[in-house]
């Protein structure tokens, strides 16, 4: 109803979030969640990977004239990514996806990551050149840019893409495209420490670079 009202300045946060939850189980890893909540008109969800991000989110959240926002944040202790400045990532975040690390040499690559999952996508890059690493926060903020910027961050050229996301894939296709692949959980979680929930079911860099050594 508060989609279909436009409510303005509406914060909605979801804490917790995905299979990371661990011991409590499937019931309680809502690998679904998340791509759910993506689907509903004038809705903003945001799943911020690292503390600038956030501070961004809330930003957008408490100043959204159009909608509500949802605020998806993990259980976990993530890296910062602190090779970009503050300005850069949290001005990034309001845009919905921006360039988290820049390729050094012709791009071959791009990754697309969000929230737990952008520091294996930069730990993976950190030793490739050639790729890029995009950190998509919002989808819908995203689509809301200009041609010119979504081609800047995502461009048609770079057909070999992967994304990775602690949940359910189906949306993340409409970015990786026909030749791309996603790394997610298209399945429920388990009741283990929340680590190792996150190993067996892909959530590491080490499954990362596996994935992208079949491309």
């Amino acid at each position: 109803v508060a989609c279909l009202a436009e409510l303005n300045r509406v914060s909605w946060v979801l804490t917790h979030d995905s299979i990371g939850v661990g011991e409590d189980g499937p019931t309680h890893q809502p690998v679904e969640t998340v791509s759910g909540l993506r689907v509903f008109p004038n809705l903003d969800v945001m799943r911020p990977s690292d503390a600038e991000e956030t501070l961004a989110a809330y930003a957008h959240s408490v100043s959204r004239k159009e909608g509500p926002t949802a605020l998806i944040f993990s259980r976990q202790n993530l890296d910062q990514n602190n090779d970009m400045s503050a300005a850069e990532r949290r001005t990034g975040t309001l845009k919905g996806a921006y360039i988290a690390k820049k390729e050094t040499a012709d791009l071959d690559l791009i990754i697309i990551a969000t929230g737990s999952e952008v520091q294996h996508a930069l730990k993976v890059a950190a030793d490739m050149p050639g790729a890029r690493v995009v950190s998509m926060p919002c989808m819908s903020l995203y689509e809301r840019q200009s041609a010119e910027y979504k081609e800047s961050i995502l461009p048609s050229a770079c057909t070999k893409r992967v994304s990775m996301e602690a949940g359910v894939t189906d949306l993340w296709y409409k970015y990786v495209g026909t030749e791309g692949k996603t790394v997610g959980v298209d399945r429920f979680g388990f009741s283990a420490p929340g680590d190792i929930v996150m190993k067996e079911l892909g959530m590491t860099p080490e499954n990362l670079k596996s994935v992208i050594d079949t491309m």
